[in-house]
């Protein structure tokens, strides 16, 4: 990426990077309501029992697909849009609504067709919204804060994220379907609110779009990113692998339980949600602290000691079947995510050209996105060991074992990475 001189924004408050950084919330409830926890709730009702964990993959995927190329398209038309509004309010709008429409199809889909197609639209209008979302940081933050913003970044998709898990586990299991979608939608509107009032102050109005030009093409989009420097490239394949591995052992934690520990439908989503709570409240007391220490000793070693941190808590969960060995894996695989979501999207917003920090930001969200798929396709590799040995376990102890490799090529990736900016 670009990585030429930028015109820097004055230092910020505290508040003001809690501020912009509360779509996070809103998002980051809304992705881990629905997934594992609303979709598999509906793919029970919808899909033969034998193929749950592929069909819950492919379901994540084809919304993954989605969003690889909304986000940057988005992001090309956020950075050179002209409105009375700002660069990015428009935009922050159209996602918000459309969610709304996306998750009310997504509750009353009544077959796996429809259910793909509502799931889409989330994946579509969701990705409106964060591609001009991201843009916020690089347009209002200088450098010497970015690894704060995205501390504060972390915690805040850490809190929407604990509460989507835990409320859609809790009122999934007391049989409340309708609870969890209507809390997102809720959510969503509140901070489109808070936004909208924030971004109409004077002070903190989106920069003004520079001249007009056309929205990108694939082409010119895979131009951009084969232009970046070697830089970018390190950080992709440490994101990829990091992300991957990660979000294999979250989404199919709730089909172990089942499966594996013996725990019935309703008591593994109790379970998984009091898990998960109480692994986002560890990662939420660590996320902001890293967040300031990436801008005092550079990004490199922390996204380092994360990945070595994360394949550690992999080991531990190879180690047996356990339930405490369990909570124990999953805590340090936490602690290694809590500290990796701030040092490396700091990495990402430092390397961002300024101009067009949405197009970027969404390329480098891409990167993400294909991590998180990859993660996804874990759902084959269980369905297809476990059918091929006719055993229950088998499968997700091989994911977890390629997760804890992923994770120490994810340090060897970032011993890797340079760059003029601090790293």
């Amino acid at each position: 990426m670009d990585t030429t001189a930028k015109i820097q924004p004055r230092q910020r408050s505290h508040l003001f990077l809690l501020t912009i950084g509360l779509f996070g919330l809103a998002i980051s409830f809304n992705i881990n309501m629905l997934d594992p926890f609303f979709y598999s709730e509906k793919i029970r009702l919808l899909a033969p029992p034998g193929i749950k964990n592929t069909m819950l993959g492919l379901l994540t995927i084809v919304a993954l697909g989605v969003a690889f190329f909304v986000q940057p398209v988005v992001g090309r038309l956020s950075d050179r849009a002209h409105s009375r509004w700002g660069r990015r309010a428009p935009y922050l709008v159209l996602g918000t609504v459309g969610v709304a429409l996306a998750l009310w199809l997504v509750v009353t889909a009544a077959s796996l067709w429809l259910l793909v197609v509502g799931v889409m639209l989330v994946s579509a209008f969701s990705n409106t919204a964060q591609a001009a979302w991201h843009a916020l940081t690089p347009d209002q933050v200088p450098e010497s804060q970015h690894g704060t913003a995205a501390g504060f970044k972390t915690v805040l998709e850490m809190i929407g994220g604990v509460a989507g898990a835990g409320l859609a586990g809790l009122l999934l299991s007391r049989g409340q379907f309708l609870g969890p979608p209507l809390l997102a939608i809720g959510l969503f509107i509140l901070v489109l609110v808070v936004t909208l009032l924030a971004l109409g102050s004077s002070s903190i109005q989106s920069a003004p779009a520079l001249e007009v030009e056309p929205a990108a093409s694939p082409s010119k989009l895979l131009t951009r990113i084969r232009q970046s420097p070697p830089a970018f490239g390190w950080w992709s394949l440490n994101r990829v692998l990091f992300w991957s591995s990660a979000i294999a052992i979250r989404t199919f934690l709730l089909n172990y339980l089942d499966d594996v520990l013996g725990l019935s439908p309703g008591e593994a989503q109790a379970l998984s949600s009091r898990l998960l709570l109480g692994l986002g409240i560890g990662i939420f007391l660590i996320a902001l602290p890293a967040g300031m220490l990436t801008d005092r000793v550079g990004r490199r070693p922390l996204l380092i000691t994360a990945g070595l941190i994360a394949a550690v808590g992999g080991g531990v969960l190879l180690a047996g079947r356990d339930l405490s060995l369990l909570v124990v894996g999953c805590g340090l695989i936490a602690v290694g995510a809590g500290i990796y979501a701030s040092a490396s999207w700091a990495l990402a917003t430092t390397l961002v050209p300024q101009t067009d920090g949405a197009l970027y930001l969404a390329l480098a969200n891409s990167v993400i996105i294909i991590g998180s798929a990859s993660g996804r396709l874990g759902g084959l590799v269980i369905d297809g060991v476990n059918w091929f040995f006719n055993t229950a376990a088998l499968g997700y102890h091989v994911v977890f074992a390629i997760a804890m490799l992923f994770f120490v090529g994810s340090s060897l990736a970032a011993l890797m990475i340079e760059s003029p900016n601090r790293t």
